[in-house]
């Protein structure tokens, strides 16, 4: 028989972490007599009465303590929360739901989740990480000061700040934030840029900005995070430290779900007086960045080396004898455009980056039955890029392709890619510079993408039909009418097509969503399509992505050149 069903404090291990042992009281000690059964409730409930008394005292002088030094509630979503990420108590590695959660300890990722964070601490394991009669008792909080062992060892001290937060939440009742919360609308960091002499440091300061006007200094809570340590430290505090090396330097500065970012320039402080005259905006801008960053400009190129580095980079090969005479004979001033446009309307051009784009979609070959649609899908992209057919229209006709191979090429790609979530996936990244693979379990780490983002976007591809055809290995694709939408595998609720966060409208059943997409995608106010391709080109022609990587465009990961 059980003794203690009624714990005078809460267990100091997390070793009952599967449901089964959490699911019945755990057995201290057995009795096989009467009187010494009798003698052990007497004594369990005589020590309860204690506690209860010294704790009413504990609990009286706490709530005056508290409110004298505080005066407010202690917010569960915007007091709790950022403490315990602050902690690493929801990183992967440790309680997080991503990484499995450590004995069974389970909470949102970063803290995107608070609603699912507040039932893992308050109701989660018979409510046993929270004792309100005693507050500096709970399990929560004596592991978090390693009080009681702890494998990821003392995470807040007593007499930090965060500490506190969390001893006063559970001293006033350790209640939800109610609906009137105000909502964090944004992060800022301050300084935004700021040049560092070699050596130098900066302190920054982040602040959080609420839904309902207020703003507060979250320094100590934020997260900070350099994308280049080589060149720039950040401390938990949010002091940066660069080094010798040139350059420049994010630092990402992360609080709850919003994220702000500080570059820093680290100049070379060489002489900058001397630059080639700008031929156009970008070396404009390309020229103001070397100064603020004392690099001086290369020198202009010779004829003979401009030919062979335009001719390699748009064709993918050497210029003849011929071509290399005859544009060394040339004594026009515009000689160089005049090449780089010919070069492009080249079948060399078409015939080069058409094996680049089939490679980035997947245009491979997994047995006989492939050849046919490697070849149709190979020469309908050659073909575009030689007639010079605009980007959004190859890529409308990619995305919204019915038919067969050989009535229509560029079904060979959803040949290739079946699964609506790759399809999404491949879309996002390739033609929108979106990574959004870890959306489709949490919330993005490093954006603002959720998993409603990834699921309304999978929509899209929802009501794509196949039927199989004299041909083998060959499948007809075609819209199968009906209402688009996607499940979201967390909530089991159905989400309608929408782009990421922009809505596209109501979509009647007999029309192909992926015609809005595809608008929207072309759309003039669209922020990642054109930025994307640009940044492959430039990546290309360069070496390194204005972003980089070159699929990777976020607001945590600032290009080199605003």
């Amino acid at each position: 028989m059980y003794v203690n069903d009624l714990p005078l404090r809460n267990e100091p291990a997390e070793s009952q972490s599967s449901c089964a042992a959490r699911s019945r009281p755990q057995p201290r000690c057995y009795f096989t007599d009467s009187r010494t059964l009798w003698f052990s409730r007497v004594c369990r409930n005589i020590a309860f009465l204690l506690a209860v008394q010294v704790a009413s005292s504990v609990q009286a002088g706490s709530d005056a303590a508290a409110v004298s030094d505080a005066g407010a509630n202690v917010s569960f979503v915007n007091d709790v929360v950022p403490v315990l990420t602050k902690a690493g108590c929801n990183m992967g590695v440790c309680h997080a739901k991503a990484g499995g959660g450590q004995n069974g300890f389970q909470l949102s990722l970063l803290g995107f989740e608070p609603g699912e964070d507040y039932e893992s601490i308050v109701l989660e394991g018979r409510g046993r990480r929270l004792f309100l009669p005693v507050p500096d008792q709970s399990l929560i909080l004596r592991k978090a000061c390693g009080e009681t062992p702890h494998r990821g060892g003392a995470r807040l001290p007593k007499d930090s700040a965060g500490y506190q937060t969390l001893l006063t939440w559970i001293q006033q009742g350790a209640e939800s934030s109610p609906p009137e919360t105000p909502q964090l609308v944004s992060v800022q960091v301050r300084p935004e840029r700021g040049t560092i002499s070699p050596g130098g440091t900066q302190q920054l300061a982040a602040t959080a900005v609420y839904s309902d006007g207020s703003s507060r200094d979250v320094t100590s809570l934020a997260l900070f995070e350099t994308n280049a340590e080589a060149m720039a430290s950040v401390s938990e505090t949010g002091l940066v430290t660069v080094s010798d090396i040139p350059g420049k330097a994010a630092v990402m500065v992360r609080y709850q779900d919003k994220a702000a970012v500080f570059t820093a320039a680290v100049p070379l402080g060489a002489a900058t007086e001397s630059f080639p005259a700008a031929a156009n905006f970008i070396d404009e801008l390309v020229f103001a960045n070397l100064k603020e960053l004392g690099i001086p400009s290369s020198e202009v190129c010779d004829d003979s080396v401009f030919l062979r580095r335009v001719t390699l980079d748009i064709t993918g090969r050497l210029p003849t004898l011929s071509e290399t005479q005859a544009f060394l004979q040339n004594t026009a001033d515009d000689k160089r455009p005049q090449v780089v446009e010919r070069l492009l309307r080249s079948p060399g051009y078409a015939d080069f980056f058409a094996n680049k784009w089939t490679a980035l979609l997947k245009n491979r070959r997994d047995d006989a039955s492939d050849i046919a649609s490697n070849f149709a899908f190979h020469a309908w992209i050659r073909d575009s890029l030689l007639a010079n057919v605009p980007y959004d229209q190859l890529v409308r006709q990619l995305l919204a392709a019915t038919g067969t191979v050989i009535s229509n090429p560029p079904v060979a790609w959803y040949k290739r890619v079946k699964d609506p979530k790759d399809q999404l996936e491949d879309v996002a990244q390739l033609f929108l510079g979106v990574r959004l693979q870890c959306a489709q379990c949490h919330h993005h780490p490093f954006e603002r993408w959720s998993q409603d983002d990834y699921y309304s976007l999978a929509a899209f591809f929802s009501r794509i039909g196949r039927k199989p055809t004299d041909t083998a290995g060959e499948d007809l694709i075609f819209h199968d009418r009906g209402v688009a939408q996607s499940v979201n595998v967390k909530t089991g609720q159905p989400v309608t097509p929408a782009a990421l966060g922009d809505s596209v409208g109501k979509i009647p059943a007999d029309e192909d969503p992926r015609l809005r997409l595809a608008d929207w995608m072309a759309g003039q106010s669209n922020p990642f399509f054109a930025k994307s391709l640009v940044n492959r080109y430039w990546k290309h022609f360069f070496r390194r992505g204005l972003i980089e990587p070159e699929d990777d465009i976020r607001d945590t990961n600032p290009p080199t050149n605003p």
